[in-house]
């Protein structure tokens, strides 16, 4: 009876130990549960909080745009119209020449302030008057269309509170022939030169928007292509403009 205890419990303790052994065996082969957070244990990098400020440097301002306005010079543009006294130097074959009354009208483009030039067209209608040679009777006028255009350079010398301003210039001035009116001389376009040049000399004076201008041009060569003399043109005028 005794043995038969001790045997049984040998048995019991072997298999509690075969018990254990096979349990940490599979215990140690039981992967890592790897659904739980990982805890990052890297420390994080502390933010440079001495950054310094990002600062924009503004470019000054230039003044080029104000100093080119400054110095740019005025600009004017103008209409004028007026009347003209013409006369000729010479005589034709059978009459003397006496002057006459006409009209322009005319536009220039002007720049400068002191010392301007100007460019402009101008519509012409001068007038000849003539006399028979044999009886001195007056026998009708001749007018004489053209187109001209005066190159003008002049000083603005005397200025009152740039109200008022006086001017003088000179004028290179080519002008073409565009016609000639019906008249008792049997005188045709083709009996005119086509071409001649003026020099001009003139003053005038600004009020305001105002414009009068009074002065003289004289033609280089003769108005009439078979004369006895020559006939150079001559012509008073007056005119009175706007300027814008």
């Amino acid at each position: 009876m005794k043995h038969a205890y001790t045997f049984y419990a040998c048995k019991s303790s072997l298999l509690f130990a075969i018990f254990i052994i096979m349990n940490h065996v599979a215990m140690s082969q039981v992967p890592p549960d790897t659904t739980k957070p990982k805890v990052d244990t890297v420390a994080p990098m502390p933010m440079d909080t001495a950054k310094p400020a990002q600062t924009t440097t503004t470019p000054p301002a230039t003044t080029a745009t104000s100093t080119n306005q400054a110095a740019e010079k005025p600009k004017h543009f103008s209409i004028y119209a007026g009347v003209n006294s013409n006369s000729m130097s010479g005589s034709t074959e059978k009459y003397n020449a006496n002057s006459g009354v006409g009209y322009h009208i005319g536009v220039a483009w002007e720049k400068g302030s002191f010392l301007y030039w100007q460019v402009g067209l101008r519509y012409n209608s001068a007038v000849y008057g003539f006399n028979s040679k044999l009886t001195s009777k007056d026998t009708g006028d001749l007018k004489v269309q053209t187109l001209d255009v005066p190159l003008t350079f002049g000083v603005n010398f005397l200025s009152f509170a740039k109200i008022v301003s006086l001017r003088g210039y000179i004028s290179a001035m080519p002008s073409f022939t565009l016609g000639v009116s019906d008249n008792h001389f049997n005188v045709q376009k083709s009996d005119v030169n086509s071409f001649i040049f003026y020099g001009q000399v003139g003053i005038g004076a600004s009020i305001a928007f105002l414009l009068v201008d009074f002065g003289y041009n004289y033609g280089f060569s003769s108005l009439m292509k078979n004369s006895v003399s020559s006939t150079n043109p001559g012509q008073l005028y007056l005119s009175l403009g706007v300027r814008f």
